[in-house]
């Protein structure tokens, strides 16, 4: 047994082990916290770091399935646009040059038509929005989702010119 200068015991543990349990619980605790800070470490490093929103643009891809939905309910394509769903691969190009890649989010519905049905769930759109590199110029870009499109990426002056496709 180690006395501390005013008399107290350091370093005893209890000959029942009672004691014990709660060290190596602490040990346990201590290993995961550690190994997950290195992995979130690791993992900002290989990724370059986080992507923020400046560094990203918002494609909108309109899909008018005119299905009937809530607005503002999740969708993907319906009927004739049912590949037009959530991780299917689309890729954005321009001159055969393929500028962005990924697979395509979950969408939100829109009402496809600006009149008042007086009832929820109505004939909507099924929109979703692609981040794309800020870096990335659009002029002239197509989206293609699969082996489905091309279909032209251009400005809609309804929302401030922001880049859209429209499904057809």
């Amino acid at each position: 047994m180690t006395l501390r200068s005013d008399g107290a015991e350091v370093g005893h543990v209890p000959a029942s082990g009672a004691g014990r349990g709660r060290s190596r619980t602490a040990v346990a605790i201590a290993a995961v916290l550690s190994a997950g800070l290195c992995l979130s470490v690791l993992l900002a490093a290989c990724s370059g770091g986080a992507v923020s929103a400046q560094d990203t643009q918002a494609v909108r891809i309109v899909v008018p399935d005119a299905n009937i939905r809530e607005p503002s309910d999740p969708c993907s394509g319906a009927r004739a646009f049912r590949y037009a769903h959530p991780e299917a691969a689309y890729e954005v190009l321009a001159d055969g040059t393929v500028l962005a890649a990924g697979a395509l989010p979950e969408g939100r519905a829109e009402k496809a038509f600006s009149i008042d049905l007086g009832a929820d769930r109505q004939p909507t759109v099924c929109v979703m929005s692609l981040d794309v590199p800020a870096s990335i110029d659009l002029s002239g870009a197509e989206l293609m989702i699969g082996e489905h499109g091309p279909v032209p990426i251009e400005p809609n002056p309804a929302f401030d010119d922001a880049p859209e496709a429209v499904l057809r």
